[in-house]
């Protein structure tokens, strides 16, 4: 099975993942217990906004970066 990733807009994606505890390997949706906000614009450990969160806190985090990205 494939990881559970969601993209939110254009620039974020939310992966689930076991865990700060068990790795942070990818996960499915049934097995994952955080998950991170990944910047796709960015490079290097620079993509991960942040790490471990619950699902509602990672979409939250996204939304709120996107209403302030300058429109191109």
């Amino acid at each position: 099975m494939r990881a559970f990733h969601v993209f939110v807009g254009k620039f974020f994606e939310i992966v689930g993942t076991t865990g700060v505890n068990h790795g942070s390997l990818p996960a499915v949706k049934s097995e994952a217990t955080g998950f991170d906000v990944i910047d796709r614009r960015a490079t290097g450990s620079a993509r991960y906004v942040c790490r471990d969160q619950s699902f509602e806190d990672a979409f939250e985090i996204c939304v709120r970066r996107t209403l302030v990205q300058p429109v191109h």
